[in-house]
C-alpha cells in the first residue's frame, strides 16, 4: 500500500463561504444583506475564504523533498532507471591498412538511443570467423573411414583412431529468438577447441605479410558470449557467490614451427573482465612479435590433420588467411575436469567493446543565479546518471549532496581545499532537477553567477534493442563501421517517488532481509534492471529432482517476455540479476536455487456451436483467446495470476472455462494432447511443472483431431503450351 497522507482541510472555497454566510442569521441576525455579493461585508468574508483555502492547500501539501527525507531515514532509496549494456564490435573495413587504437567514451547511435563505448581497444584492420571441427553422424563416419582410411592409414598409431570432421563456421547471430550454439563439452566437437581464423581484408588479400607486420605485438580484444539457456542457478550455503572462482580458457596462437611431428602454439597472455563461461566477457590477447605468428605450408594429406587447423575448402578465404588462434578448455573433454566444465557459446567476435546506454554532455549552461533562497534550475536531459553530474558556478564546482538541511551556512562555513562547505546542492535523476541551498543551510547560488554542468544521460527501456541496431557513429575514423552483434539487456525506468513509498511496509516487515516465504517474493520483485513477471517462493524443494530438503529454497521467476507469451523463460542475465540481488540478503546457511519453470506441452481443441446470427470467426477467436489466457503462465489460473503450482489442468475444466465465450450456443466438447501426441483427459502438474499452449484450436461442430495427418495436396492440371511444328 502507498503512504496515505493526511489531508489537514479539505473544504473548497464555495463550501467555506456557504458555511460562512450560513452563520450570520444565528450569530449575527441584525446583518440582512449577506445576499448581495455586492455588499462590504460579504467581500470580506469573501476575501478571507480566499485566503484560508491557500492555507488549506499550502498546509496539505507535503513536500517531495520531506518525503525524500523520509525514505532517506529508512535508508530505502528511489531506484534509478537503469542503464541498458551491450556489446559492439568495431570494423575497420575501409580504412588504412594500420592499427587505430580507439579510445573509450565514444559515442554511438541506434537510431536516438545513444550508447557510450565503457573500454579502449586496438582496433587491427583485419577480420575474424570462428570455425569448428563438426562431427559426422555414424552413417557418415562410416562411409568416410571406408573412403579415407587408406590414404590416412600413416597417420594412424595403435592407441588413435581416425574421427572424420567437416569444418563449419560459426556464424554470428542475426536474431535473438534463434541464437546459434556451439558446445565445447558435449562431443559434437571432435577436437573440443575453436578456431579463429585471423583474416586479411578484401582489399589486402595481396599483401598479407604486410598485414601481419601490422597486428604483430598488438592486442586482440576478443569478445565472448556464453549460451544463455542456463535454466537454474545455484547460492550455496556458506559460500558466497563471489567465491565461485572463474575458468579461463586458453588461447593459442599458431606459430608455424614443428615440435618433430607436431605443430607448435604459443600460448598468449590473456586477460578476462569476466568469466567467460558464465558471463559475456572481454579477453585482451597479447599477440607476439612477427617471428612467432605464422601458418604451416602443408600437402595435401597433412591439411585439417591432427593438431593442425581445421581444414579451410573455400580457397579466397585461405588466401587471406594470417594465422590461427585455438581456443580450448583447460582440460580436454575427456577428463574428469573438462567434462564437469559447462561451456556453450552463442558468439565470440574480434575488435570488441563493451557499451552502456548513455549520452555525454560535456558543458550545458543551466542558467543564471539570482541569490534568492532554495533556486531550482533543470537540467535539458534526463534521466540523468547522478554519479557523472558535475556543477560550477562561475567556474568553482560545488559538491552533490543527499541532503540540504544538513548542510552548513554560507556564512559560518569553513573550507576544503579553498572551496567552502556550503558550496552544495542536491539533484534528482529523474526530473533533472538541481537545487541550492537557503544561505542558512547550504549556500545560495550568487546573483548574476553562470552556471553550468557536464552529465551523462540514459536508462529506460528504450535501450534495450536488437542486433544491429547499434550502427552510427559522429567519432569513428573514416572507413570504420560499428554493430551490435548481440540484443542490450538491462534497461529498465527509474522508480518514481510513489513506487518507492510503496515498499515502505515492505521494507519494515523484513528489513531487506530474506527470512520467510514472504520476504523472498518481496526482495524478487524490487530486483533492478529485469522485467519480472511472476516469482514463487517454494520452500524445502530440490528444483532437479523434486526432493524435500531441509534448508534448500527454490525461487520460481517467470519474465514478461511479449515475444512468447505462452511460455517466458529467463535467460542467463535474468537469473544472474536475481542472484546477485538476493545474495547479500539471504541467510548464509540457505541454499537458494533461482530457476525458470519445467513447461509441459499441451494442445486443446474445442468444439462449439455459435448462436445463430453470430460471426463465427468471432466466436472462434474469442474462445481460443479465453484458452490461452486461462493457461497463461503469468495471468492464468482461476485467480488470473497465472496458472498454480501443483494444479493438473483437465478438459472438463477447459470446457468450463470456454463456455464463458460470447456469441456460444454450446460446447460440445473440449479435447486435450500432451506433447507427444497422446489423447488425455487431465494433464498432471507438479514442482515446478507448467503448462504450456503450443496449440488451440476452435472448430464449429465436434473439436478438431489436432493430430491428424493432412491428406497430401491433390494432383493439379499444369497447362503448357506446345510451339507448333514448322518447316
Amino acid at each position: 500500500m502507498a503512504l496515505v497522507v493526511p489531508q489537514i482541510e479539505s473544504r473548497s472555497f464555495d463550501e467555506i463561504i456557504a458555511e460562512t454566510l450560513a452563520r450570520i442569521p444565528v450569530h449575527n441576525p441584525e446583518y440582512t444583506n449577506y445576499q448581495n455579493n455586492s455588499d462590504p461585508g460579504v467581500t470580506i468574508l469573501q476575501l478571507f475564504a480566499f485566503m484560508v483555502e491557500n492555507l488549506e492547500y499550502i498546509c496539505n501539501q507535503v513536500p517531495d523533498q520531506n518525503r525524500l527525507k523520509f525514505l532517506s531515514l529508512l535508508d530505502i532509496p528511489m531506484q534509478p532507471a537503469q542503464a541498458a549494456t551491450g556489446v559492439v564490435t568495431l570494423a575497420n573495413e575501409r580504412g588504412p591498412l594500420q592499427t587505430i587504437t580507439l579510445p573509450s567514451g565514444l559515442l554511438l547511435l541506434a537510431g536516438s538511443t545513444g550508447f557510450v563505448t565503457g573500454t579502449g581497444l586496438d582496433a587491427l584492420p583485419i577480420e575474424g570467423q570462428i570455425y569448428y571441427r563438426s562431427a559426422l553422424s555414424d552413417t557418415e563416419q562410416q562411409n568416410a573411414s571406408q573412403l579415407y582410411s587408406q590414404l590416412y592409414g600413416t597417420f594412424v598409431d595403435a592407441n588413435s583412431t581416425l574421427e572424420f570432421y567437416k569444418t563449419v563456421p560459426f556464424i554470428p547471430p542475426v536474431s535473438s529468438s534463434s541464437l546459434t550454439v556451439v558446445d565445447l563439452g558435449d562431443g559434437s566437437i571432435v577436437d573440443g577447441s575453436l578456431w579463429l581464423a585471423l583474416l586479411a581484408r578484401q582489399a589486402d588479400a595481396q599483401v598479407t605479410s604486410a598485414v601481419l607486420d601490422e597486428i604483430a605485438g598488438r592486442t586482440l580484444t576478443l569478445g565472448i558470449m556464453p549460451s544463455d539457456d542456463e535454466t537454474e542457478r545455484t547460492l550455496v550455503p556458506a559460500q558466497p557467490a563471489s567465491a565461485q572462482a572463474p575458468v579461463s580458457l586458453i588461447y593459442e596462437v599458431a606459430t608455424g614451427a614443428m615440435d618433430g611431428d607436431q605443430p607448435r602454439y604459443l600460448r598468449l597472455d590473456s586477460q578476462a573482465d569476466d568469466n567467460p563461461l558464465e558471463n559475456l566477457t572481454l579477453v585482451q590477447l597479447n599477440l607476439p612479435g612477427r617471428g612467432s605468428i605464422g601458418n604451416w605450408t602443408l600437402g595435401p594429406l597433412e591439411q585439417g590433420v591432427g593438431d593442425f587447423p581445421p581444414l579451410l575448402e573455400d580457397d579466397a578465404v585461405s588466401a587471406r588467411l594470417i594465422t590461427w588462434i585455438r581456443i580450448r578448455l583447460p582440460q580436454s573433454p575427456g577428463s574428469a575436469q573438462g567434462a564437469a566444465l559447462k561451456a556453450r557459446f552463442n558468439w565470440l567476435g574480434i575488435n570488441s567493446a563493451r557499451v552502456t546506454q548513455q549520452i555525454q554532455v560535456p558543458a550545458e549552461l543551466v542558467g543564471t543565479g539570482t541569490g534568492e533562497p532554495d533556486q531550482i534550475f533543470t537540467l535539458a536531459n534526463t534521466p540523468v546518471l547522478i554519479a557523472t553530474l558535475q556543477v560550477t558556478v562561475d567556474g568553482v564546482p560545488w559538491k552533490q549532496v543527499d541532503d540540504l538541511l544538513a548542510a552548513p551556512s554560507e556564512v559560518f562555513a569553513g573550507s576544503t581545499a579553498g572551496v567552502s562547505n556550503a558550496f552544495v546542492y542536491t539533484a534528482d535523476s529523474a526530473s533533472g532537477q538541481i537545487r541550492f541551498g537557503t544561505g542558512l543551510q547550504g549556500a545560495r547560488a550568487p546573483n548574476g553567477s553562470v552556471i553550468l554542468a557536464s552529465y551523462a544521460y540514459g536508462g529506460g527501456v528504450s535501450g534495450n534493442v536488437g542486433i544491429g541496431a547499434i550502427r552510427s557513429s559522429p567519432q569513428l575514423p573514416a572507413g570504420f563501421t560499428v554493430s551490435n552483434p548481440l540484443p542490450t539487456q538491462g534497461g529498465t525506468d527509474g522508480e518514481s517517488l510513489d513506487q518507492a513509498e510503496m515498499r515502505i511496509p515492505l521494507y519494515l516487515q523484513h528489513k531487506d532481509r530474506a527470512v520467510s516465504a514472504a520476504d523472498f517474493t518481496d526482495i524478487v520483485e524490487s530486483v533492478p534492471g529485469i522485467n519480472l513477471g511472476r516469482v514463487e517462493v517454494i520452500p524445502l524443494l530440490l528444483p532437479d529432482s523434486g526432493v524435500t530438503v531441509p534448508g534448500v529454497v527454490t525461487l520460481l521467476v517467470i519474465p514478461t517476455d511479449p515475444n512468447h507469451p505462452e511460455g517466458p523463460v529467463p535467460d542467463t542475465y535474468f537469473l544472474k540479476a536475481v542472484c546477485d540481488y538476493v545474495e547479500p540478503r539471504r541467510l548464509l546457511t540457505t541454499e537458494v536455487h533461482v530457476c525458470g519453470p519445467n513447461y509441459v506441452d499441451l494442445s486443446v481443441s474445442v468444439g462449439f456451436d455459435a448462436l445463430p446470427g453470430r460471426d463465427i470467426a468471432l466466436v472462434r477467436n474469442a474462445i481460443q483467446s479465453i484458452i490461452r489466457d486461462y493457461l497463461s503462465p503469468l495471468t492464468g489460473g482461476p485467480d488470473g495470476t497465472g496458472w498454480p503450482l501443483e494444479k493438473s489442468v483437465t478438459d472438463r475444466e477447459l470446457l468450463a472455462r470456454a463456455a464463458r465465450g460470447d456469441g456460444l450456443s454450446d460446447i460440445n466438447d473440449v479435447w486435450i494432447w500432451d506433447g507427444s501426441g497422446t489423447r488425455i483427459t487431465s494433464l498432471p502438474i507438479h514442482n515446478i511443472d507448467l503448462p504450456r499452449l503450443t496449440r488451440v484450436g476452435a472448430n464449429q461442430g465436434d473439436p478438431e483431431d489436432l493430430t491428424a495427418t493432412p491428406p497430401p495436396p491433390a494432383k493439379t492440371r499444369l497447362p503448357v503450351p506446345v510451339l507448333p511444328l514448322s518447316c
